[in-house]
């Protein structure tokens, strides 16, 4: 049970966040979804908010507009202040070939959602915390190369240190989660149940020294 005093904690972002098990249509149990593993670890002093969707890009979607995250983060924020923390890991649907975005592209657009984040009229926004987190990178699976990332393998190496500069400029932390986990052999992308439990461990050592 969550304490009046419980500071929030929202989690924004795709496929990975919502739990979706390898190569598959499923969701990891809750017991594994890395969002709902923080919150045990973190105790009812926190209270973890998932809003992960997936296929969602940062602005990218022309097809399916609500999977644009960087026109819900504002509406979401809203829904859920006052937030002391917002962590948000997006990137692994924007690297897709359909979208013709390069990293810098990708980059850009994360640094125009964080400013979104740090301009909205919610109480508490002096003093939010901002973590990004650049997701590990699209390899190639068991099954071979994923027809939609050709080109999205290669521009995705170059996404850690792009997101690392981006964190500097909007004044927010940054974590590489490919310095911690790696995607799924099995299809390239999503996150298996071990690499869901070792981010929740990463996290909540930062949320404890912040």
């Amino acid at each position: 049970m969550f304490k009046d005093s419980s500071k929030t904690i929202l989690c924004y972002g795709d496929s990975n966040t919502w739990g979706n098990i390898p190569d598959s249509d499923f969701r990891h149990p809750r017991s594994v979804r890395w969002p709902s593993v923080l919150q045990t670890l973190l105790g009812d002093d926190y209270e973890v908010i998932s809003e992960g969707l997936c296929g969602r890009t940062l602005k990218s979607e022309i097809a399916n507009p609500e999977k644009n995250g960087i026109d819900y983060i504002l509406p979401c924020i809203l829904s859920h202040e006052p937030l002391d923390f917002v962590i948000i890991m997006l990137a692994s649907n924007d690297v897709k070939d359909k979208y013709g975005l390069s990293a810098n592209d990708i980059a850009k657009n994360l640094k125009e959602t964080i400013s979104i984040i740090k301009s909205a009229d919610i109480d508490n926004v002096e003093n939010l915390k901002i973590l990004i987190i650049c997701p590990p990178e699209v390899i190639v699976s068991e099954k071979g190369l994923d027809e939609r990332y050709k080109e999205g393998i290669e521009k995705f190496k170059k996404l850690p240190e792009l997101y690392k500069q981006v964190a500097l400029e909007t004044n927010s932390s940054f974590l590489n989660a490919g310095d911690y986990i790696s995607s799924s052999k099995i299809d390239g992308l999503h996150f298996d149940a071990e690499a869901h439990l070792k981010l929740a461990d990463v996290v909540k050592q930062w949320i404890q020294k912040n």
